[in-house]
């Protein structure tokens, strides 16, 4: 009679999950978000090339997790941000449609590419989803310094961002405005690797990755406005 082993083995970044209970998300939040973060930031090239190239059981719930995480921080640090500003900014709704504006972003991102995956004839997916969901974590990075700032600048205009980026990132200084660029750089940088990892050229992505993001923001921007 054949007996099963006794050992579980070590979660990892390719563990399969398959719901989305609460202990699965207590868990990705313990384990998985860490080493991915930690994979963005620590080995943002070679890392986040590994993974996106190899498809993986759990990349759909990555995604899910982290986009719906991303979209609801946009909606409830800008409306702690707002202050006694909030009916003349219009409340939660404004912060509610910036949240949804957030998600569609990440998966315009990820349509994008899906879609230049699909010419060369190797999409998948959950692993262009988890391209968008990993540009939720620069673009949170901008949400979460601007609300850190403020905390212990409350001279500075930092609600702006939300409403305004480019008169937030003046009345914020250089620190937002270089964190900006980095994180724009960062989105630019996942999309790449996501390319890179469909074997598509170097220079064609070097090309098509800073025209693929600019081209999500205005179309997240556009239908965000006629739809939200």
């Amino acid at each position: 009679m054949e007996t099963e082993a006794t050992s579980a083995p070590q979660p990892s970044l390719s563990d399969a999950k398959t719901t989305f209970g609460k202990e699965e998300i207590l868990s990705f939040y313990k384990q998985s978000l860490p080493r991915i973060l930690k994979t963005v930031f620590v080995n943002p090239v070679d890392g986040i090339y590994e993974l996106l190239s190899a498809t993986k059981e759990n990349s759909f719930f990555n995604a899910v997790i982290i986009m719906a995480t991303t979209a609801i921080l946009y909606m409830l640090l800008p409306y702690l941000m707002m202050g006694d500003y909030k009916e003349r900014m219009g409340g939660f709704g404004t912060t509610f449609k910036l949240g949804l504006i957030t998600l569609l972003l990440m998966a315009i991102i990820g349509l994008a590419a899906f879609a230049v995956k699909a010419i060369k004839g190797k999409p998948n997916f959950k692993n262009e989803l988890l391209t968008g969901a990993l540009c939720g974590i620069p673009l949170t990075l901008i949400l979460v310094l601007a609300f850190v700032v403020q905390l212990f600048a409350k001279d500075m205009d930092i609600t702006s961002i939300a409403m305004d980026p480019l008169r937030g990132m003046q009345s914020a200084g250089m620190i937002i405005g270089l964190v900006t660029l980095y994180s724009f750089l960062m989105l630019i940088n996942i999309f790449q690797q996501s390319l890179r990892s469909a074997a598509v050229s170097t220079t064609l992505g070097w090309y098509l990755s800073p025209l693929a993001i600019m081209l999500s923001f205005y179309l997240a921007s556009k239908l965000g406005a006629a739809f939200f």
